[in-house]
């Protein structure tokens, strides 16, 4: 998605308003989809890096200020909550390894912001993105390399495989579909399972575990999200031997000694408390009461301490080996392996895993849009948070694309929406307001979220519902469609800067059912894309107004420091 709390080696917990991983169009996530990077642009960034662009070579850091510049920055903004470290590694928007060959095009050109001292002009955006789009060498290119389909274990275990051999290093996304946190039969298993399971496995104690990573260049994480539990493992090819030991030894022989159980109760107790004091939080815990209630996505994100203190070692084993199975695994490969190489890997993996997961079907959630907006105090913050949520789409729906677009227009091409010229550019009341789709086992969801002093609150949602009124009496014009469609096309591809992005659009390519091709035919689906079908779907499928109780469900925390 597109991200609220300090880093604590590794075992940070983030929680945005709306439960849920919200991971949306073809595979990212979106602004405040709960397991999050971290909000107003605290997103640690590997720096100095180099990427491959069509014979060029640009910095990691000309390259996110490109991608900011065109939006893509806003549609990555919040990525699942993969924005954490492990070993040294990291799970973000961008990532370790950088360097890709030129059988991908990933960046054609790098844009540069030029800022004027002194003087704003709020009917003018100071950064034009669409005319920098407009610009673009990106803009309706499509992907050379091949994805193919790889399996093994006798067809039980599949993945699929993008090769690329210009550099030496190898990267693998893989999650158990069922496997969350709203899932877990014992609350808090999932969460300390993600915590613990590699401080020490096989024949590894914590200390050798790091310093062989460390040694090898191996970078491993866990994630325990609401809807999943993921993996991603990146190596060095000649290491792939102890990449995979360290893989198999952290799955099936994890320590899980009593004091590191201990430890990770004891911070996960200290960060319990201090997401108390933390407003964004507070409106995710408003979220999950009012509109998820009993559901387990109701559930706290980090349970009390005397829940995490009924978790026992064996607890966490039999969750691992119940909910990890072939049969709910969906995994992308990217990098110096071929396909022999990748089945393989696969084999020797994940043989160890139970044919058939425990993971059973969430409970039905049928929410209601027409109640009146729920609204709390907070007395540590002067600002005022607020979610609006309405039924969303899914991904395979055939309206999807019409309605990707019409968000785009509306309040996901960040300062060149509708929403942020009316709200952020025209009347200055905010410094962030946007909207996006998303999509969890939960359920779909439209959400729109903006921050402002609790006495623009009112203003701010007055604009956004006369916004959307015209945006839904009037609809959306052919230039638009086109300008929209060009910024969708163009950023698409700046979501692969490393060997651990196109792994991971890989596994989301299997678990959204996108099919193999998908990274060559997107392009051409944003593109078939019409006003008149955007103006379609958006009367049939999209609130008729905005306001709480007629479609929608406002959420809001209200400051009230230093009244």
């Amino acid at each position: 998605m597109e991200h609220n709390g300090k880093q604590d080696s590794g075992k940070e917990r983030f929680f945005m308003p709306a439960r849920g991983e919200n991971v949306s169009a073809e595979g990212e996530t979106v602004p405040l989809g709960s397991e999050a990077v971290k909000v107003k642009g605290e997103t640690v960034l590997p720096g100095g890096e180099n990427v491959s662009a069509e014979g060029e070579t640009v910095t990691a850091e000309a390259a996110e200020a490109a991608k900011a510049a065109t939006g893509a920055g806003r549609e990555q903004f919040c990525m699942r909550r993969w924005a954490k470290m492990r070993f040294g590694g990291q799970r973000g928007a961008w990532k370790r390894f950088g360097a890709l060959g030129g059988a991908l095009i990933i960046i054609a050109a790098a844009g540069a912001a030029v800022y004027t001292v002194g003087y704003t002009d709020w009917n003018e955006p100071a950064l034009n993105a669409e005319k920098i789009l407009a610009q673009s060498k990106l803009g309706g290119r499509t992907f050379k390399g091949e994805v193919q389909e790889v399996s093994a274990l006798g067809g039980k275990v599949r993945a699929y495989l993008m090769e690329e051999h210009s550099v030496p290093l190898a990267a693998v996304s893989f999650g158990f579909a069922k496997a969350g946190r709203a899932y877990e039969p014992k609350p808090g298993a999932a969460l300390l399972a993600e915590s613990v399971l590699s401080d020490g496995a096989g024949r590894f104690g914590r200390r050798e575990l790091r310093e062989l990573m460390k040694e090898k260049g191996i970078k491993l994480s866990v994630t325990a999200t609401a809807d999943r539990l993921e993996f991603s493992l990146s190596f060095v090819k000649q290491f792939e031997k102890e990449a995979l030991e360290v893989l198999r030894a952290v799955m099936y022989e994890p320590h899980l000694k009593r004091e590191d159980i201990e430890l990770a109760r004891r911070q996960l107790a200290v960060l319990r408390q201090q997401r108390r004091e933390n407003p964004q939080q507070q409106l995710g815990e408003l979220v999950r009461t009012e509109f998820y209630g009993s559901h387990p996505y109701g559930r706290e994100d980090i349970p009390d301490e005397k829940a995490l203190a009924a978790v026992t070692a064996e607890d966490i084993r039999a969750y691992l080996r119940s909910f990890m199975g072939k049969d709910n695994l969906a995994a992308g490969i990217s990098g110096d392996m071929d396909k022999a190489e990748a089945e393989a890997f696969l084999a020797q993996a994940f043989g160890g895993l139970t044919d058939k997961a425990a993971g059973a079907a969430l409970p039905a959630f049928a929410p209601d849009f027409r109640q009146e907006a729920a609204v709390r105090e907070s007395d540590v913050s002067a600002q005022s948070f607020v979610l609006a949520l309405a039924p969303g789409v899914a991904r395979l729906d055939k309206d999807f694309y019409p309605l990707y677009v019409a968000n785009h227009i509306f309040g996901g091409a960040g300062l060149s929406s509708r929403l942020s010229r009316a709200v952020r550019e025209k009347e200055g009341l905010t410094y962030g307001i946007y909207s996006y789709f998303s999509n969890s086992d939960a359920g779909d969801l439209w959400q729109v979220y903006f921050s402002a002093t609790p006495e623009n609150t009112s203003r701010i949602m007055t604009l956004t519902a006369e916004e959307y009124g015209a945006f839904y009496r009037d609809g959306v014009g052919d230039e638009e469609v086109e300008l929209a469609k060009k910024s969708l096309m163009s950023s698409f591809n700046l979501r692969f800067a490393s060997l651990l992005d196109i792994a991971d659009m890989l596994e989301q390519m299997q678990v959204q059912a996108l099919g193999a091709d998908f990274l060559k035919t997107r392009q051409a689906q944003v593109a078939a894309v019409t006003a008149e079908a955007v103006n379609d779907a958006v009367r049939r499928r999209m609130p008729k107004s905005f306001a709480a109780g007629a479609g929608m469900r406002v959420f809001e925390v209200s400051g009230t420091l230093g009244k």
